[in-house]
């Protein structure tokens, strides 16, 4: 065998075994859920060998619309993703932790018969059996979270909603929408899914095309989170630029943030994507936007997952701040 060919095994093997000697594990279980009165179905990922002093640090990983807890492990091939870059120190070591909430869109919803409080069950119940019964670590700087499309409004949702618990937020696709304005309240969800592009694009001239109202995309997916027939006023309660415009009036601070979409997004969820971004950064903010190739796909998010990763990796070991509850 020539000696080149030797070699690239060589590299090739070395980089086998290394990934090998780093390789995580997957564990699929259940707990009870006060807030949802049931069992809550959750994946972990636990990296090999003995925890750091004071813990691993934590991330919350959140499937889409239609998903579940083992989304990220079958489809998004994340166990194998994890063990990589851990393997080769891209990354620190890091648990992993993979809930699945059905279509729930990640909000308190029992109040209007929707799918229930999972808002509760994620940042109270499943944060507490987690940090309960595994050695990681407990403040805000040491926990993060992300998720794709569906998974992307309810990680920033929910990094915005409780920004004590979280160090670090990343939307990959995120299904992210502006406000409804005042003065289309009161029209039906038929009447916005209407408006929706007319309501986005402004031609100012023949040359000149400007961006408007990033309106929600109504429809049975919300699946009674925000009321049935779906509201307005709800959705503006929870959503995350009313958060953040509230975090800016308070001048109080925000998880750092990662935005990342694809230009050939097919619910056109780029248009959110930059109308956060550019929202965070008018209100001196963090935040880091890639506009990348690709539609909304597994091949996409199985990519930009990485970047995500590094983004939060570099967020770890800064003031720690334990949640008090």
């Amino acid at each position: 065998m020539p000696f080149l060919s030797r070699f690239v095994l060589c590299i090739i093997a070395a980089a086998g075994m290394a990934a090998s000697a780093h390789a995580g594990s997957i564990t699929d279980a259940s707990f009870h859920s006060n807030a949802l009165d049931t069992q809550f179905p959750v994946n972990v990922y636990k990296p090999d060998g003995e925890a750091p002093e004071g813990g691993w640090p934590v991330l919350y990983l959140l499937h889409g619309h239609d998903g579940n807890q083992n989304s990220w492990r079958d489809l998004g091939d994340i166990e194998a993703t994890l063990d990589r870059l851990i393997a080769e120190k891209t990354i620190r070591p890091i648990v992993v932790v993979m809930p699945g909430v059905e279509n729930s869109w990640y909000v308190n919803s029992a109040a209007v018969d929707g799918p229930g409080d999972y808002e509760t069950a994620i940042t109270s119940d499943l944060r507490h059996e987690i940090e309960n019964t595994m050695t990681v670590r407990k403040d805000r700087e040491g926990r993060a979270i992300a998720g794709l499309s569906m998974g992307g409004f309810g990680a920033l949702h929910l990094a915005y909603a409780h920004e004590d618990l979280y160090g670090a937020v990343a939307s990959l696709s995120g299904a992210i929408w502006q406000n409804v304005p005042a003065s289309d309240l009161d029209k039906t969800p038929a009447d916005l899914k209407l408006i929706e592009d007319s309501a986005f694009f402004h031609r100012v001239d023949r040359a000149t095309v400007t961006s408007g109202v990033v309106l929600p995309s109504t429809g049975d997916h919300f699946s009674g989170a925000f009321g049935t027939p779906f509201d307005a006023r709800l959705f503006n309660e929870k959503n995350i630029f009313t958060l953040v415009a509230q975090h800016i009036a308070e001048q109080t601070d925000l998880p750092a943030t990662f935005i990342t979409c694809g230009d050939d997004d097919g619910f056109f969820l780029w248009r959110g994507a930059v109308a956060l971004h550019e929202t965070l950064q008018a209100g001196g903010r963090p935040s880091e936007l890639r506009i990348t190739d690709g539609d909304h796909v597994w091949s996409v998010w199985k990519l930009t997952i990485i970047d995500a990763l590094r983004f939060i990796d570099g967020q770890w070991d800064k003031t720690e701040t334990v949640a008090k509850d």
